[in-house]
């Protein structure tokens, strides 16, 4: 499901129009963006929790050359789905 799909099955839903839907679509992942800038976690209760991540710099293998190289430290958001979640998918 890509953002298109997920603000029309909210419209259909809630009885929204798409460009009302769209601009609340828009303003939760604005929302957690700006709590994973500031360093936070988001739980979102029967879904489950994105937990902001830092990744150490650490070393790798290219591919390509083969050559040993260090993979830059870097930012990351990891998903922990819920009990709830994980009880309706199976």
């Amino acid at each position: 499901m890509n953002k298109k799909e997920l603000v029309n099955a909210v419209a259909q839903k809630k009885n929204l129009t798409k460009k009302e839907t769209e601009a609340l679509v828009d303003a939760v992942f604005d929302t957690m963006t700006e709590a994973f800038i500031a360093g936070d976690n988001v739980l979102i209760s029967g879904f489950g929790t994105f937990k902001y991540k830092d990744r150490q710099p650490r070393k790798g293998v290219s591919p390509k050359t083969k050559e040993y190289m260090t993979i830059p430290a870097s930012k990351t958001v990891t998903f922990k789905p819920s009990n709830k979640l994980k009880d309706a998918m199976n």
